[in-house]
């Protein structure tokens, strides 16, 4: 009988350790993805937003050429080549840095089905963002035109694909009550704010058609 007893402690403890082990990667896997979320935040966005920033000032000139000198039109397209350049590299970093991350084993045997799919389509965006400013500075150096533009185009959609997808599963999970969610939680890095957060849209910016004539 004490051997049963003591046979079944064990297994208990066992079975404790095992499970505790299983929260402390949980929590260490969501901590690490925090920081590397972070440094996307502090590294990659501020040049994503700032060449963003820019075509929105050329946009607006086309839209409005009264509106401005030579000079900043220069400067709105130098700020617009130079931030892109800086982006596509940062970029290239981070995706790297965050697809070890996410093909870890610990992730891929840990992490819940809903966080994994979501990571697949992070990385399918982020890479649509990449994807569609390298081709536009391949157009801009007029590096086999044709191919650049249809691979910008097919960039630029496969984003818009990936974004659709990272939103959707975000809504799916969202009302799904799986106690794990509580060991994963992390609050937002400190050096993720609305201001580097907020990527612009640029969508529709300029007039191609004289509608604002």
């Amino acid at each position: 009988m004490k051997k049963i007893i003591r046979t079944a402690v064990l297994i208990l403890v066992l079975c404790f350790l095992i499970f505790g082990s299983y929260l402390y990667k949980l929590h260490a896997l969501a901590v690490e993805g925090n920081n590397i979320f972070e440094q996307r935040c502090l590294k990659v966005n501020p040049h994503l937003i700032s060449y963003k920033n820019s075509f929105l000032k050329f946009a607006d000139y086309l839209n409005n050429p009264e509106k401005y000198s030579d000079e900043k039109v220069k400067k709105f397209l130098d700020d617009y080549i130079s931030g892109m350049k800086s982006y596509v590299l940062e970029e290239d970093k981070w995706l790297e840095m965050n697809k070890k991350y996410i093909n870890r084993w610990g992730f891929r045997l840990i992490e819940p089905w809903y966080v994994k799919e979501a990571s697949i389509y992070q990385m399918g965006m982020y890479e649509g963002y990449r994807d569609e400013a390298f081709y536009m500075l391949q157009l801009r150096d007029n590096k086999n035109p044709a191919e650049a533009s249809a691979k910008f185009y097919e960039a630029r959609e496969r984003r818009s694909k990936y974004v659709g997808l990272y939103n959707d599963i975000f809504e799916k999970a969202a009302p799904l009550k799986d106690w794990r969610k509580i060991f994963g939680m992390v609050p937002l890095p400190e050096g993720c704010t609305e201001e580097n957060m907020t990527i612009p849209d640029t969508s529709g910016s300029i007039d191609w058609e004289g509608n604002n004539e």
